[in-house]
């Protein structure tokens, strides 16, 4: 009996949840659609899945009968036969299907394919520029496709960079769209992530379509071969509207303010200073430069106001209406923010045809449906996870906020009919809808931006009605300029009133102390703990206050409980960074001890030490250095080792005593705090007690500048080589534990700097070499591939990112990332 009931209760609950699921498929069939479709995508990528061995042929047959199914099932759940689990199935397999199709299918004479089979130092690639190229003071950079290479045809698209040669008084050549180049320089693959937690712009790259990138230096290495423009919509139509609203931009505003209104109007920013982006992002209100649905509401307002004064239907009205909507899109860039606002605008218009009454919800998850059915790819891209997250959490949390204002008598009871209240009310509303999209999207901001403004509620009051009026102000500049230039010039001297006030309030916000936290410190864990407790938030009910609050405290709890045991470990970790032509290892003990071997290098624009060193540190929790080892100093290494110790809390410096007049007289070593620093006269033995010892082989009269550090582990010893006179005899000092083996070799050089014989005596398993540029890289790489060919396992961390090691002192792992 108790069986039965049991049944029965199992059975009346699966009605219930199948009745549940009816609905919402019947309510939000895009949502149904769009979420497993997501899923799959979702599984091609993190999965790692390459099917590319599959025929391409056979992959687009699947999709068919799979759309297909799709359809049918769709159909006979209308119909109110329930097959969601069929339904779902093969929307994540047309998803994970879909995105192998976009990511790892190319063309077998793919230009990415040229690269992986045959590596050229000098080519000639000719092509047609396929984008609007982007020019600023010393480069130039676009797309080129339709690509030759050394005469033979390719597939791809590949982005060049042209760079000025600052030794020779050349003019910036102008490139124009369809314009055929033919250009010498270095074709390379796609760049790969130097070190973990930094940005992986390859991956980036890959995910738009890009497949190479090319380098030249100095414009005379191009020649115009002529103008053949692909597509006459995109020629004809969309290039020379966008110059010219370029060019109208330009004459009448200029300036800063200038590029921040090309940003707002029609999404060009790659002329935005550097530092006019860091304030937008210091003062959270990065989101006012992506064009969006702010910018949909004004084509389609305009249009309507033109279309009221012309006498045809409303159906027509609605249709050129939404022809105008894609015309702006791909104007625009067709950008995440813009697809998804036009898409839903065009979606609530054709709602007024069939006079059907639309659902947000079901039109949000339409335009991501849309979009991912077109490209899968994008799901990954930063716009569009920024933009469907913002414009969900507006949806979500912004009517439990707006609940909770009504709580309040003052908001609830004030008189609206005067003027100061409806302000009031005004900017209470103004500032939930902005609360509500930061707190959806908070941690995604901290993850992708690594900071959280704190001024940004602040910020976002003063300039969201701010740009929004100079946002309409530029339309209306802009198409005032085709009736008479002097009534455009008086929009555009308010607008660049506006403009201005804006970028100077961004600014003082932004360099206030305390604007932003960083949040280097945000992970997986943080992430998914941050959305639960969120969502217990959102649900709190008034007769549940004291549960929910366990929940929340027991959330709590169990994420510092989680957090304590992850980070728990007695092992060693020995990073080798990528920072370019320097060997630069962090050493991080278990007991929090932590040591930095070398501090990178730099260029005239470049600085390991701020790009790549101090981020990563960042990354791993790191807030001061106990120990900063230097192996030597060139001028491009202590520009690096100056930002480091201005910008980063670094305890003590060791570096050889030959660099001692460097550090002791004024001029650019000023800023050196010299009671850190301690200078290294000969051979010496940090730690001489622990579990862990750091050797340092120097002969002031033999070696000169250089110093060759050892960091040893238990039983295993990891050597962080320079080249120099010294390095052939360290092995045989008195140092050198009897016992120990060489596990690790970190050594920059080939066999005129290091010795066979150096190698051999080490005998370690793991060599670990830095990149190398100019001549020498083509020897670095036949010093490599000989100790690979005696069986030595060699990693290079301009090619492959950094190298992680890990260790017990009894075994070693190397950690992929």
């Amino acid at each position: 009996m108790v069986l039965f009931i049991a049944s029965l209760d199992k059975l009346k609950n699966n009605i219930h949840f199948e009745a549940t699921l009816k609905i919402f498929f019947r309510k939000y069939p895009a949502a149904a659609a769009a979420l497993p479709l997501a899923l799959g995508i979702s599984i091609g990528y993190f999965s790692g899945f390459d099917f590319s061995l599959i025929p391409e042929s056979l992959v687009i047959s699947f999709l068919v009968v799979i759309a297909l199914s799709i359809i049918l099932l769709y159909r006979t759940i209308l119909r109110g036969k329930l097959f969601l689990f069929a339904y779902i199935t093969l929307l994540v397999l047309f998803g994970l299907l879909s995105f192998q199709l976009r990511y790892n299918y190319t063309e077998n004479n793919s230009i990415s394919k040229f690269i992986e089979d045959e590596r050229e130092y000098k080519s000639i690639l000719k092509g047609t520029i396929i984008e609007r190229p982007e020019s600023k003071d010393d480069r130039s950079r676009f797309l080129v496709g339709y690509v030759y290479l050394n005469g033979s045809s390719y597939t791809g698209n590949v982005l060049v960079t042209v760079y000025r040669n600052k030794y020779a008084h050349e003019s910036q050549t102008k490139f124009e769209y369809g314009d055929i180049i033919k250009i010498e320089g270095k074709l390379e693959n796609l760049p790969h992530r130097r070190n973990p937690g930094e940005f992986d712009y390859g991956e980036y790259l890959r995910l738009h379509d890009i497949d190479a990138i090319f380098t030249a230096f100095g414009y005379e290495k191009i020649q115009l071969l002529g103008n053949d423009p692909p597509g006459f919509y995109t020629s004809k139509v969309i290039v020379p509207a966008k110059e010219y609203s370029i060019k109208v931009i330009d004459e009448l505003v200029g300036g800063d303010e200038g590029e921040y209104l090309k940003g707002l109007v029609i999404g060009e920013r790659s002329n935005i200073t550097r530092e006019t982006k860091e304030n937008f992002v210091n003062a959270g209100v990065a989101h006012i430069i992506a064009v969006s649905g702010l910018n949909v509401a004004y084509v389609m307002i305009i249009l309507w106001g033109i279309l009221t004064f012309i006498p045809v239907k409303q159906i027509y009205k609605i249709f050129t209406t939404i022809l105008f909507l894609i015309f702006y899109m791909n104007l625009t860039g067709n950008t995440p923010s813009i697809v998804r606002a036009t898409i839903m605008a065009c979606i609530f218009l054709l709602a007024q045809v069939v006079e059907r009454k639309p659902n947000t919800f079901n039109i949000v998850s339409a335009a991501a449906l849309v979009i991912l059915l077109i490209d899968p790819r994008q799901l990954f891209d930063a716009g569009f996870i920024l933009s469907f997250t913002a414009i969900l959490s507006i949806l979500v949390i912004y009517p439990v906020l707006d609940k909770w204002l009504s709580n309040f008598n003052w908001f609830t009871d004030s008189d609206n009919k005067k003027n100061y209240v409806k302000a009031l009310r005004w900017v209470v509303l103004l500032f939930t809808g902005t609360l509500a999209a930061q707190l959806g999207t908070l941690p995604i901001t901290a993850v992708m931006f690594k900071k959280i403004s704190l001024v940004s509620l602040l910020a976002n009051l003063v300039a969201i009605p701010l740009s929004n009026i100079t946002l309409g102000l530029g339309f209306i500049m802009i198409f005032a300029s085709l009736i008479s230039g002097w009534l455009a010039s008086v929009f555009a001297s308010l607008s660049a009133f506006l403009l201005h006030i804006q970028l100077v309030f961004i600014e003082f916000c932004a360099k206030l102390d305390y604007s932003f936290v960083e949040t280097y410190f945000v992970d997986w864990l943080l992430f998914v703990f941050y959305y639960l407790v969120l969502w217990q938030i959102l649900v709190l009910d008034r007769k549940k206050v004291v549960f929910r609050i366990a929940v929340i405290v027991f959330l709590i709890m169990n994420f510092l409980v989680w957090k304590t045991v992850l980070n728990k470990t007695d092992e060693a970790e020995i990073t080798y960074l990528n920072t370019g032509t320097t060997t630069t290892a962090l050493i991080s003990m278990p007991q929090g001890t932590n040591v930095l071997i070398n501090a990178g290098t730099s260029t005239d624009k470049y600085t390991s030490a701020e790009r790549n060193i101090i981020p990563f540190l960042k990354t791993k929790g790191i807030k001061s250095l106990d120990l900063l080892i230097l192996t030597s100093l060139n001028r491009n290494e202590f520009r690096s080792l100056k930002y480091l110790q201005e910008n980063f809390i670094i305890n003590r410096i060791f570096v050889p005593v030959y660099y001692r007049s460097v550090f002791m007289n004024g001029g650019i070593a000023s800023s050196f705090k010299r009671d850190r620093i301690e200078y290294v006269e000969s051979h010496r033995t940090i730690n001489k007690n622990g579990k862990f010892r750091i050797y340092l082989y120097y002969d002031s009269l033999l070696a000169g500048g250089s110093l060759m550090p050892q960091f040893t582990y238990g039983t295993h010893n990891f050597i962080f080589a320079s080249p120099g006179d010294q390095i052939d005899d360290a092995l045989n000092t008195s140092l050198l534990p009897p016992d120990s083996k060489i596990s690790v070799l970190g050594l920059k050089g080939n066999f005129d700097l290091v010795s066979a014989d150096f190698v051999v005596n080490a005998g370690p398993k793991f060599v670990i070499m830095p990149g190398v540029i100019g001549k020498r890289q083509i020897e670095n790489e036949i010093f490599a591939a000989t100790l690979e060919n005696f069986g030595y396992e060699v990693s290079n961390t301009a090619g492959g990112g950094a190298v992680i090691f890990r260790t017990d002192g009894v075994t070693l792992r190397k950690i992929k990332w």
